[in-house]
């Protein structure tokens, strides 16, 4: 991926705009444009969330590494090659031109950090019910006895 575009918003996001294009066939390209807005995550975001569950809280913190992303793709197909760099401007010119007012709004980290949270939990909780259904397998294994013995019901 190509970066076109790096900026810092006053928010504290930074937005990466990515070229991920490519040649289809003969003359004719894929243009994919990625917008990616990295939030660092402090403490302060933890701190506002009311989780009785600290051992989860912990281990979201750590699935997040520091940060959560937002992302929205732009693509177009079938694009003549002596088009595509006209396009392509166009495009990351609208992307900065839109979703810089909508990632630069007051309220936005703290609700991109809100969902983000929310859907790493839910996975989370997911593997966490797992992991204790396997320890449930291997833990019963110790005390029961082999399966009955069927085959006095099947004709030879």
């Amino acid at each position: 991926m190509k970066i076109i575009e790096q900026r810092n918003l006053e928010n504290n996001m930074t937005l990466t705009v990515y070229d991920q294009s490519k040649k289809m066939v003969g003359d004719r390209w894929l243009i994919k444009i990625i917008c990616e807005a990295d939030l660092p995550v402090a403490d302060e975001f933890f701190s506002r969330l009311p989780e009785a569950d600290l051992a989860l809280q912990e281990e979201v913190r750590e699935k997040m590494a520091g940060s959560v992303k937002f992302s929205a793709t732009k693509e177009r197909t079938f694009v003549a090659e002596n088009e595509r760099a006209a396009l392509v401007e166009g495009m990351v010119a609208d992307i900065l031109t839109n979703m810089v007012t909508y990632l630069n709004k007051p309220g936005f980290p703290e609700k991109l950090f809100a969902r983000k949270y929310e859907e790493m939990r839910k996975a989370c909780e997911t593997a966490r019910h797992y992991r204790r259904l396997q320890d449930e397998d291997r833990g019963g294994d110790e005390g029961e006895e082999e399966p009955a013995d069927f085959s006095a019901c099947f004709k030879e």
